[in-house]
């Protein structure tokens, strides 16, 4: 069979008679490389591509399709394969062509893929006489995969976040909105529902969770849907035997809503329990408060009485006691400083709490005051006090009242005796990152106000200087410095309530200094 040159208006169309028999998108294409004309197209091509046949017909393939510039990719690929099926004379196929074409009506380029295939039509001796053009448009199926694809991505994307996060359309019926329906959920909601996001996919919520419907979490994404307000709010979901507790926002996509939870179930567990904790400690406290008072009460009466009858004995019977009436001494000193003990005691219980209420206190003020209840001990021992200008705090002036009244009867119980007693109380501002190592503040703040009481007295051994502020840590006999060991336990309590850290500082014969540090 010999070529048909396309000139030849019977041989155009006979071949286009014989190509509309038989179905699909065809081209008849001499392999006159590289023009390759067309010589036939079926009617189906011409509905499928919108075009006219006359124009194309005895026209190359590339100065039909490819002769503006455009879709240069494409073009390579039609050329390569058909050039390929000139010199193979075999069937080649193209699985994927990309082409852009301009909408016959709106003119706007369009997207489209193609799978092709270039066969052959050889005559009697084996001589490639022509190359049938088939397409396929797969734009529709490109496009169906690559979504897919973009959904198994972003579904990995979501999957990643350990928050739940659900995407929900509305079901609506006469015009209300009476249910939602799962578009999107990840993988951290779907194990609400024991599920995946796959299996939730498209089913009604009231389906999975009954009770949603009775809280906030529908009732709010209705709200943002029909105003388009976003809204973020706590919700105790108890319905659906769960018990959680979210922070849920909710925002409107067009026509659906995006709805986002923080989970905070297992911290407010935490907290109900810890403040169940705090309820039963304060009660234990109360009790441990009245206790001490009722026991202090209770005790001390004895001990009066003690002290009373002894007196009395001593008084009235000394000579019939004869050697007895150092021992009577003795149990009247003892009851004496149990006395004291019970006191200390008392006031170091009323100390464990924070404080309820705080106000401004001039630490000035309270210094004096303080100093005032030593006068008569500052002038019988010679002290020397000098004081820098204080600071105004916010705290409970009776606190700080016993800070400095321990603080400062400490440096005169502890003065040595062969030189003068000197005390100063001095006063200065930190910033928090002057602060020493081993100060540790209760309340963080920006600074600090440091009053440091300073004294010439007998001092102490530096390793002791966290112990002393310990209940009932003495470094010295009770004979030979009088008190109970509760004084600089007490100073530490204050400092403390008032979110502050206490220090001391010390060398044996060399004095002591105390620094207390109170936040600003």
């Amino acid at each position: 069979m010999s070529k048909i040159p396309p000139t030849d208006p019977d041989s155009l169309t006979f071949h286009s008679l014989l190509m509309n028999a038989i179905p699909g998108n065809h081209l008849v294409l001499l392999p006159d490389a590289p023009k390759f004309t067309i010589v036939a197209v079926s009617d189906d091509y011409l509905t499928a591509l919108n075009l006219q046949r006359e124009p194309l017909l005895g026209n190359g393939v590339f100065e039909v399709f490819f002769s503006d510039g455009g879709n240069q990719a494409g073009a390579q690929q039609l050329l390569q394969s058909l050039t390929q099926v000139v010199q193979t004379k075999q069937t080649q196929s193209i699985t994927d062509l990309r082409y852009e074409r301009s909408h016959y009506q709106t003119y706007i380029l369009e997207a489209s893929a193609w799978r092709v295939a270039n066969k052959p039509v050889m005559d009697p001796k084996g001589e490639l006489c022509y190359i049938i053009n088939t397409v396929e448009d797969i734009t529709t199926e490109v496009q169906l995969v690559e979504v897919a694809q973009a959904n198994r991505y972003l579904q990995t994307i979501i999957d990643l976040f350990k928050e739940p996060m659900q995407v929900l359309q509305p079901i609506q019926e006469n015009g209300e909105i009476i249910d939602f329906r799962f578009s999107l959920t990840n993988q951290a909601y779907a194990a609400y529902a024991n599920a995946t996001p796959e299996q939730l996919q498209g089913k009604r919520v009231s389906d999975v969770f009954p009770g949603y419907k009775e809280t906030e979490s529908f009732s709010n994404p209705v709200e943002t849907y029909k105003t388009g307000k976003p809204l973020t709010f706590e919700i105790h979901y108890e319905q659906d035997g769960l018990d959680l507790y979210n922070l849920m926002s909710t925002a409107k996509l067009g026509e659906e809503v995006v709805i986002h939870f923080t989970d905070f179930t297992r911290l407010r567990h935490l907290q109900l329990e810890l403040e169940s904790k705090i309820r039963e400690l304060s009660r234990s406290n109360q009790s441990l408060q009245e206790f001490a008072y009722v026991a202090s009460h209770d005790l001390q009466e004895p001990l009066r009485k003690i002290q009373l009858f002894g007196e009395m004995l001593r008084g009235q019977r000394s000579d019939a006691l004869g050697d007895g009436v150092d021992y009577l001494q003795r149990m009247q000193t003892a009851a004496s400083r149990m006395s004291a003990l019970i006191q200390d005691l008392l006031a170091y219980s009323r100390m464990t709490a924070q404080l309820d209420q705080t106000t401004p206190v001039s630490l000035t003020n309270v210094l004096n005051l303080s100093l005032a209840d030593l006068d008569l001990l500052i002038y019988e021992t010679g002290a020397q006090v000098t004081v820098d200008s204080l600071p105004t705090v916010l705290g409970d002036s009776l606190q700080l009242g016993q800070l400095f009244q321990n603080l400062l009867s400490n440096a005169v119980k502890f003065r040595r005796a062969d030189q003068p007693l000197r005390i100063q109380v001095r006063y200065r501002c930190l910033s928090a990152g002057d602060l020493p190592t081993r100060v540790k503040p209760i309340r963080q703040a920006t600074s600090y106000h440091l009053i440091e009481v300073v004294d010439n007295g007998i001092g102490f051994n530096e390793k002791y200087s966290e112990r002393i502020f310990q209940v009932f840590q003495r470094l010295h006999g009770k004979t030979q410095y009088a008190g109970t060991g509760i004084g600089l336990a007490i100073c530490d309590k204050v400092v403390a309530n008032h979110g502050g850290a206490i220090t001391a500082s010390s060398h044996t014969g060399q004095g002591a200094t105390f620094g207390v540090y109170l936040p600003f």
